[in-house]
């Protein structure tokens, strides 16, 4: 399978003083000597003299490194993606182990676009608008490969209407390990036909329309924390 890619605009010189990430986000260390990726959490910061992360652990034990090794560093800091070359200049173990990082004078920063899609494997039901198909064939079962908060994609056995009909879309949502169901409009926007193996899938593309203020925010961070999961900066089971 491809790595996911997320959909990004153009890369911008920044600085972390203006990128404020949050206190407890997440970061992914990149060490050179010995290979190795970890994740970390971000303690704290100061301008111009250090950044400080908790200290790396592999399966339970401290990661062994010289201070002074050169080191990648890739974190979130609200809708930005970013990534920094950076030197491990001091290791501390009280009150508990963290390290101090040289502070990065610039950061290569990239915006996720507001629309970024993210794969999923998400059980959905459809039923259709009033106006739609006889109620007798609905509801019916189908699988979302890919999520944003504008709209999805569909995979279903059978057409599930027409383009520019209205459905109905209830799926059950888990975000922050706090469950919720979706109720969400949309319209089919496109359909096509692939080859599913041995039969064939109808998929769809639809349109999120007159979402509630409370959907859409469900949505959102659903999708926001999908993103995390599919680049690493946050582990699946930190989702239940």
């Amino acid at each position: 399978m491809a790595r996911y890619q997320p959909e990004l605009e153009g890369t911008t010189l920044k600085t972390l003083a203006e990128l404020r990430p949050r206190i407890g986000e997440r970061v992914r260390l990149e060490t050179r000597s010995p290979r190795g990726r970890h994740l970390v959490q971000l303690v704290g910061f100061r301008e111009n003299a250090s950044v400080i992360v908790s200290a790396p652990r592999n399966s339970g034990t401290p990661v062994l490194i010289n201070e002074g090794a050169m080191l990648t560093v890739r974190l979130m800091a609200g809708n930005w993606v970013c990534a920094f070359e950076t030197r491990l200049i001091r290791i501390q173990n009280h009150p508990y182990p963290y390290w101090h990082l040289a502070w990065p004078q610039q950061i290569d920063a990239q915006r996720v676009r507001h629309h970024t899609r993210v794969p999923v494997n998400l059980r959905v039901s459809v039923d259709p608008d009033d106006g739609g198909h006889p109620t007798a064939d609905f509801p019916v079962s189908a699988c979302c490969t890919d999520i944003h908060v504008a709209g999805a994609c569909l995979e279903a056995n059978r057409v599930l209407g027409r383009t520019g009909d209205k459905i109905f879309i209830t799926a059950r949502l888990s975000v922050s390990g706090i469950d919720h169901v979706l109720l969400a409009p949309a319209i089919i926007r496109s359909i096509y036909e692939s080859e599913g193996g041995s039969f064939s899938v109808i998929s769809h593309g639809v349109e999120f329309v007159d979402l509630e203020e409370e959907t859409h925010l469900i949505l959102a961070g659903f999708v926001y924390q999908q993103y995390l999961v599919e680049t690493g900066y946050l582990a699946q089971e930190d989702t239940q």
